[in-house]
């Protein structure tokens, strides 16, 4: 069976609030600990601050954080596997865990991380 012979798969983006499927979350206490260890390095919170409820591109992380693009696509590909960004089509966003993140720790300890 060759790629002529698949059948088109849809792909739909529901809106938030519908009946989408639940966003992914940490299943296991290694999960957790892993997402820490992610963000146990400021640049990478603040990636995620930067990012916060938009769409941020690869380059505009490097221009932003003075880093070259192959380290802030380093450091999107690790929030990725946090599960607290998400790729989409121009850049990356926050994933509803890596908004609860910045809404409950680094809002709630501003400076103490």
């Amino acid at each position: 069976m060759g790629p002529e012979d698949r059948p088109d798969v849809g792909i739909g983006i529901e809106p938030a609030g519908s009946d989408a499927e639940a966003p992914k979350s940490w299943e296991s206490a290694e999960g957790h600990r892993f997402a820490l260890e992610v963000l146990q390095l400021r640049v990478r919170r603040d990636i995620l601050k930067f990012i916060g409820e938009g769409v941020v591109s690869t380059e505009e992380i490097a221009e932003k954080f003075g880093i070259h693009e192959r380290q802030a696509a380093f450091h999107l590909a690790m929030l990725d596997k946090a599960l607290v960004v998400e790729p989409v089509s121009g850049g990356y966003r926050s994933t509803p865990t890596g908004l609860l993140y910045l809404e409950k720790v680094e809002t709630s300890y501003p400076g103490k991380f």
